[in-house]
């Protein structure tokens, strides 16, 4: 995934972290949580990239839901706010 970020593919990339958050247990944030943020920040950050607004809304959601250290929250924290901000330019030039 972050090779495929690297060479600028995101869809790609997303793909290989979500199929890396399918394979994860069910209670995974107790368990693997660096890697559980890791995985979710990332295909976060991919799914902005690649406008699949859907998909990003619920990876934002979990993370803010499971995540309890402020400084792993952040980069989730900067993508909805780039998700808000990129809803509203499309508003904006739609009227």
């Amino acid at each position: 995934g972050k090779k495929a970020m690297e060479m600028s593919d995101y869809e790609t990339a997303y793909s290989y972290f979500d199929n890396g958050i399918s394979f994860l247990r069910k209670k995974h944030w107790q368990q693997n949580y660096t890697l559980s943020v890791e995985l979710f920040s990332l295909a976060a950050k991919c799914a902005l990239t690649n406008g699949d607004h859907t998909s990003l809304k619920l990876l934002i959601t979990e993370v803010l839901a499971k995540v309890h250290i402020f400084e792993d929250k952040l980069d989730v924290l900067y993508l909805e706010v780039c998700l808000v901000a990129s809803s509203r330019l499309s508003e904006s030039i739609e009227k």
